[in-house]
């Protein structure tokens, strides 16, 4: 200990017989924090360090490190789960992809305007390889941070449901973020892979998507009208209505784009991405927030957030204040600040919510 940090007095915690050391903290704190974190790993021991009121009613903070024991010894992997629900997702979202791709709209559009054979087979599996291409790359940029940061997490987890065919995935973290760079580098990774290939499906969604002139769009609706059906119109975020301009740049303002289940999926994807990346406990914009605000104003911006997202979908607000509103237990080493450039793109990445998540979404 006394190698990397200037130690003033030591300490046994009554609670749990661990020590406790009071340090004095200078510029180069994160770096010393790495190395001793690295000199600990194989003792199976973390060096949590803090800033704690040692006296109580005195309010001055001291910076202290206590030795806390390790994560248990990781088992033998045991991928049966994971691959289970990978299949079912597989599933799921084809079975999404069918029920999208039997639109009546898109039978009649393609058959009495396009004239070109409607396959809904190829369809449901074009919505499918889009959905799941944007939540599996979403946890791998997950997966891809947790390794360069040596953080020991799971293989992804991913959520069948109904009716888009998927809740998203997760991955569980066995080991704490060393510092809040790391913390901060783990949360924002996933939301922008997912946010990167979202906008990719969207642009290519916009392609496939039929555009129909104030004839075609009459005719198809009294078809459907002729039948009971009828076209829901979308609650469009700014992002996917700003592709969906300059894709057709150049069209009459008085024709109207029907959306494909691909360019579907992409907006399903932003709303997922989204509201991962909601500041709220524990979810990924959670993990980035815990990074940039600290323990003390985290929990008040879980609130706001909560807040904000009841307008939106009040259903997902309650599962997101049950499930991931808990108190967040922060990196290892909470004293060390986090970078300027990661603050910087940490501000710059709260826009990703404003811009892929729609006024409002009903996921029934």
């Amino acid at each position: 200990m006394k190698e990397e940090f200037a130690v003033s007095y030591a300490y046994i915690d009554a609670r749990d017989n661990m020590p406790i050391f009071v340090i004095t903290e200078d510029e180069k704190m994160k770096e010393r924090s790495a190395r001793l974190t690295e000199r600990l790993r194989s003792h199976n021991l973390l060096a949590v360090i803090r800033r704690v009121e040692l006296f109580e009613g005195t309010g001055e903070r001291s910076t202290v490190i206590k030795l806390v024991p390790g994560p248990p010894p990781r088992r033998a992997s045991n991928y049966v789960i994971n691959l289970v629900l990978f299949i079912a997702t597989v599933v799921t979202v084809l079975w999404a992809g069918w029920s999208f791709a039997q639109s009546p709209a898109l039978f009649y559009i393609y058959g009495n305007f396009l004239h070109i054979p409607y396959a809904p087979v190829v369809v449901a599996v074009e919505y499918g390889a889009a959905i799941l291409a944007i939540v599996g790359l979403h946890e791998f940029g997950h997966l891809l941070s947790s390794r360069l940061h040596r953080v020991e997490a799971s293989l992804p987890y991913f959520i069948p449901g109904i009716p888009y065919g998927t809740f998203g995935a997760l991955i569980v973290q066995r080991s704490p973020p060393s510092t809040r760079d790391s913390l901060f580098d783990l949360g924002l990774s996933g939301p922008l892979v997912g946010f990167v290939v979202a906008v990719v499906v969207v642009f290519f969604g916009a392609l496939l998507s039929p555009i129909l002139s104030p004839a075609q769009y009459s005719e198809l609706d009294v078809y459907l009208n002729s039948i009971g059906s009828g076209l829901a119109p979308l609650s469009l975020p700014l992002l996917f209505e700003w592709i969906w301009r300059l894709m057709t740049l150049g069209v009459p303002a008085t024709y109207t784009a029907i959306v494909h289940p691909v360019a579907y999926a992409g907006y399903v994807g932003f709303f997922i991405t989204g509201l991962n990346y909601f500041p709220i406990g524990q979810l990924d914009g959670g993990h980035v927030a815990r990074a940039l605000f600290g323990q003390k104003y985290h929990r008040v911006v879980s609130i706001i957030a909560v807040i904000i997202l009841f307008f939106i979908n009040w259903l997902m607000a309650l599962l997101a204040f049950f499930l991931f509103s808990g108190r967040h237990p922060g990196p290892v080493d909470d004293v060390s600040p986090l970078s300027r450039s990661r603050k910087i793109l940490g501000l710059l990445s709260w826009f990703i919510p404003v811009l892929v998540i729609p006024p409002y979404f009903s996921f029934f």
